[in-house]
Parts: structure tokens; C-alpha cells; sequence
């Protein structure tokens, strides 16, 4: 049996032949360019113009992906312009202020809710002033500047956060010289319950909602000074800062009240008793804190629980 050299290579070489272990480093006739004449098959021409187009078509690639990323950010940017000029563009993360008073444990809870101050109107709004007509000897432009004096004085009194933390002098301000004076001694005790409203530091209101109504005549004083006689009739409501284990309801405090006011004709009067003056004034609460409104300071009664837990002083 006759056996070929070791050394000899094969009748038909492989051309993708290479070195395995033990063999000597031999390149296959591919690489040193022996098989240059010998034609390619059709598969090999294929690969081999795949191969020569890879790096064209890959640049191709990336310059088709960078125009559509650039028609893709002209058109957001197109549509945020738009949406910024029609007033609907909202910026990211901006904060929408709630209408309804915070809890103490800082989630939204409209406290008025299923009370009757539901539908009442917020603040100084609640202050609607009836149409000023001629009255007696005031013309109708004298009602309208008493008539705007009161209203003053009520917002002053009952909403203004000067007279809630304990400072009386805008209020005082508002009438006359004379009128001040007398008034001013009501605030070193609590006589001032029945038209004006403090609220101790330790508690906080809110928000106030009112309802009422205001009604003028010409009369005259107990001097017999003809005097413009205006009487406002209102219940105010005070939202105060509760727990949410409590009903929301349990944080309104109400006042009802009926103040007199005069404004005299300024004829002959010296200048002290010229302005408005408090009359009389009159006031029942509910839901109110007694021992504390004894002290000057309105708050809402403490929450036990059950029937009868909301009481009037």
C-alpha cells in the first residue's frame, strides 16, 4: 500500500484551507494571491460586493437618520410655538393653586361643602351694596359715599386680617373722631364681639363666606340730627384648619349679626362728630368655642362626636 509524502500537498487543496494545531503556519492560497486566476463563483461575487458597499451604505444610514431627527425636532418645535402663541402650551411641573382650604394633614378638603355657606360668597364679594337713591335731605350721591363708608367698616371689622390678629385702628380709622374715641374702649376687653372679629395666632382661618343684606332710611339721632340710618344683617362664616378625622363642618364657626350705623348731615356739627358712627350692634354665633369667645377670640367649638356636638353660646 503506497502512501503519499507528508509533505506533499493534496491533488485539489482547499482554498479556504488554514494552519490547525500541530501543523505548520500555512496561509491559505486566498490570501497570497496563488488563486488570483482562478474565477470567483457567483456566491463569492455577491459577498464580495456586499462587503465593498458595506461602508457606503452604512454613511448613507447615518446621514437618512440625522435629516429625519432634524425634520422630526423642526416639527415638535413648529407645534410648541403654535400651542405657546394659542395660550394651551402648560409648562412641566406647574403648580395649580387649590381653592380649597388645606387639612392639617395638607390634602385639599373643602370644608364647606354640604353646609348652607356653600353657595355664600367669598369675602368683601358677600358685601354687595343695595342702588343709592336720594333719601330725606341726602342726595343720592351721599348715600353712595355712607353706604361705601359701611361698607368699609364691615370689611374692616369681620374680614380684614389686621382686626383678626388684634389690631382695631384701620377699623377705627373708618369713623368718626368722636365715634373713635368712644369704640376704642371696647377693644381692651371683648365687648367688640358684636360687630368685629379676632382670631388667636394659635388657630387659622381659612377662608370667611357671607350672606346678608344691607337697607339705608333718612331719620333723625335723639338730637333730632337728620341722620342717614343704614342697618346690615349678616352671618358669617369662618373655615377654620381641622383634623379630617372630624366632619368638615365641624371646622365652620358662624356669626350672625345686625349693626346700626348713622351717618349725620355734617351741618353745623363740629368737625369731631362728622363721619360714621356704630350705633347698636347685636350677634349670635354657632359652632363657636364659648370659653375662648369669653376671651375675646373666635374659634371653633372642640369636636366630641355625635348629636348635638355643634352649639351656640
Amino acid at each position: 500500500m503506497t502512501t503519499e509524502d507528508e509533505t506533499t500537498p493534496p491533488a485539489d487543496p482547499d482554498r479556504y484551507d488554514v494552519a490547525t494545531r500541530g501543523d505548520a503556519v500555512r496561509l491559505p492560497s486566498w490570501m497570497t494571491g496563488e488563486d488570483a486566476a482562478t474565477p470567483l463563483t457567483r456566491t463569492e461575487r455577491i459577498r464580495l460586493a456586499w462587503s465593498r458597499q458595506r461602508g457606503k451604505r452604512h454613511v448613507a444610514f447615518v446621514a437618512l437618520l440625522a435629516v429625519a431627527l432634524l425634520g422630526a425636532t423642526a416639527t415638535l418645535g413648529h407645534l410648541a410655538v403654535d400651542r405657546v402663541r394659542a395660550g394651551t402650551a402648560q409648562p412641566t411641573g406647574s403648580p395649580t393653586p387649590s381653592p380649597v382650604p388645606l387639612s392639617q394633614v395638607g390634602e385639599p378638603r373643602d370644608l364647606f361643602a354640604g353646609s348652607v355657606a356653600a353657595d355664600f360668597a367669598v369675602g368683601a364679594e358677600a358685601i354687595t351694596l343695595p342702588r343709592a337713591t336720594a333719601s330725606g335731605p341726602f342726595t343720592a350721591a351721599e348715600v353712595a359715599a355712607a353706604l361705601t363708608q359701611v361698607r368699609k367698616a364691615l370689611t374692616a371689622a369681620r374680614l380684614d386680617l389686621a382686626m383678626h390678629v388684634g389690631d382695631p385702628e384701620p377699623f377705627l380709622a373708618l369713623l368718626a373722631p368722636a365715634a373713635r374715641r368712644e369704640l376704642a374702649h371696647d377693644f381692651d376687653g371683648n365687648t367688640f364681639l358684636h360687630y368685629a372679629t379676632r382670631i388667636d395666632s394659635r388657630d387659622r382661618a381659612e377662608e370667611v363666606r357671607a350672606q346678608g343684606t344691607i337697607r339705608y332710611r333718612a331719620t333723625t339721632n335723639e338730637d333730632g340730627v337728620p341722620v342717614l340710618e343704614i342697618t346690615t344683617g349678616y352671618v358669617w362664616v369662618y373655615a377654620f384648619d381641622v383634623p379630617r378625622t372630624t366632619p368638615g363642618q365641624a371646622g365652620l364657626a358662624a356669626i350672625r349679626d345686625e349693626i346700626v350705623w348713622h351717618v349725620p348731615r355734617s351741618d353745623a356739627l363740629p368737625a369731631t362728630q362728622r363721619g360714621l358712627w356704630l350705633v347698636s350692634a347685636r350677634s349670635s354665633t354657632s359652632n363657636v368655642d364659648c370659653s375662648r369667645l369669653a376671651e375675646g377670640f373666635l374659634t371653633v367649638y372642640p369636636w366630641m362626636g355625635g348629636p348635638g356636638s355643634f352649639k351656640p353660646c
